[in-house]
């Protein structure tokens, strides 16, 4: 065991230490001129044409890749809605009313509220489950009209390209579309084509 103060060690170790013999060349240089010395030209001259390359990679990559417009983002999410309407797939939550559905859905990161336009339709809840539309966690729910038709509405947060989306119809695969905002959601009913 060192019996030795800290301090001596310390002293000792920093002592032994030295610099490259690379600068010390240069601090020899920057002594005699004033001036530091300055690496050769080729290697700046590279270093633009890396920086050069990397931005037009950068350009070319942004443009291939550009943000659908809000229009073909509302058609690409009609077409997911149509398509989950016509699977019918078997729900998660069989329930009678929308408070109901509030309790039961505890995943979802927003509380699915029930439209206006539902009420006005006298559309009867059957039950939902979780799903993704647009990229996004929503929920699927499914209503009866009052002729015991099958409709779907989901609803999602409007986060990112989704707060873009346009209110709009649409009709796809014999099902007609409906996109709207309410009550801070995006909305999204799909009903048969009478």
């Amino acid at each position: 065991m060192n019996t030795r103060k800290i301090d001596d060690q310390i002293r000792d170790y920093y002592g032994a230490q030295k610099p490259s013999s690379e600068t010390i060349e240069r601090l020899k240089q920057t002594i005699r001129t004033g001036t530091p010395a300055r690496r050769s030209r080729p290697a700046w001259i590279a270093v633009a044409a890396v920086a050069a390359l990397a931005v037009l990679s950068f350009v070319w990559t942004a443009a291939r890749h550009r943000l659908p417009s809000p229009h073909q983002l509302a058609a690409s999410v009609a077409q997911q809605a149509a398509l989950g309407h016509n699977e019918k797939q078997e729900l998660e939550f069989h329930v009678t009313d929308s408070s109901e559905l509030q309790r039961k859905m505890k995943s979802l990161d927003f509380t699915p509220v029930e439209p206006v336009m539902i009420r006005h339709m006298n559309m009867r809840i059957v039950g939902a489950r979780y799903a993704t539309l647009g990229g996004e966690m929503a929920v699927q729910i499914v209503y009866l009209d009052a002729n015991g038709v099958p409709c779907t509405l989901y609803e999602m947060r409007p986060v990112d390209r989704l707060a873009r989306l346009p209110d709009g119809e649409h009709q796809i695969d014999g099902v007609h579309v409906r996109v709207w905002k309410e009550k801070g959601l995006v909305m999204v009913l799909t009903r048969p084509m009478a």
